[in-house]
């Protein structure tokens, strides 16, 4: 699983890259998402990554950073498909500030990059 691990470091590197350049276009580009039919479909995404993560456990250096992205990746799906659609529309998220949005782009970016040096 030690490709699903570079699949999931490139895209952490690229979306970090992607909010700290044009942090408007991702919060417009999230917004155009839950606009979609039934956006609780897009549940089944992370909880599909978060299943492979766990899986690929045994492929990282830094086991315990995996499991617990897989973790927050089930929990993820769990919150979408519980939650209903109005109140993830008003989340924090969604309002924070441009240097807000850099921030946890760097974030996800170092993310990815740790992802990437740790696979075995």
């Amino acid at each position: 699983m030690g490709w699903f691990l570079l699949l999931i470091s490139l895209i952490l590197v690229i979306k970090g890259v992607v909010m700290i350049l044009s942090p408007k276009k991702v919060v417009k580009f999230a917004t155009e998402l839950l606009q979609n039919k039934e956006p609780r479909r897009l549940g089944l995404i992370p909880l599909l990554v978060g299943i492979l993560l766990l899986f690929s456990v045994t492929s990282s250096a830094v086991g315990w950073l995996i499991v617990l992205l897989g973790l927050a990746e089930i929990a993820k799906a769990i919150y979408i498909f519980l939650v209903p659609i109005q109140k993830i529309k008003s989340h924090w998220w969604f309002s924070l500030s441009d240097n807000g949005h850099r921030a946890l782009g760097i974030l996800v970016l170092i993310l990815g990059v740790i992802i990437f040096v740790s696979r075995i």
